[in-house]
């Protein structure tokens, strides 16, 4: 039994596939019409991040029901920075939004190993373009800190 699961996320491979679509069905007469065309086509790159979003929030239910995370990151941004982060997150766009740094394009990919309920992600972006490293476990509210903790 395989206990580990990916979580993928890439614009581009999705604008990719997309594009392959359109030459398949000749609905572009070249690769170039059907990468324009992909490009052009955000209700589907919608659709294909909602789907991520959903797989990503399913992660995060496993790894901790109540929505306290531990998230350590090494060779973070361009000056390449290492250290962790208590983050309490209610779905995976929260989680984003406040584990992530602020970008507009990035991509990641991640493996879940659902014995140890540990995520481990890689993510890339312009300040980071050979990735982040980052590790994500089950935290704990520490009401004397007031802070979430590594449980």
């Amino acid at each position: 039994m395989n206990s580990c699961q990916s979580l993928v996320w890439s614009e581009f491979d999705c604008i990719e596939a997309r594009a392959a679509e359109y030459l398949e069905n000749s609905q572009a007469s070249s690769e170039k019409e059907a990468f324009e065309m992909a490009c052009l086509d955000s209700d589907s790159l919608s659709f294909e991040y909602d789907d991520f979003l959903s797989e990503f929030d399913s992660i995060l239910h496993k790894i901790s029901e109540s929505g306290f995370f531990f998230v350590e990151g090494r060779n973070m941004g361009w000056r390449h920075l290492s250290g962790y982060l208590g983050v309490s997150a209610g779905d995976a766009r929260s989680f984003i939004s406040k584990a992530f740094p602020k970008t507009s394009e990035w991509s990641l990919r991640g493996s879940f190993d659902e014995v140890q309920k540990i995520l481990t992600l890689t993510l890339s972006h312009h300040d980071a373009p050979t990735g982040e490293f980052y590790t994500v476990r089950q935290g704990k509210f520490c009401e004397e800190r007031g802070e979430v903790m590594a449980a």
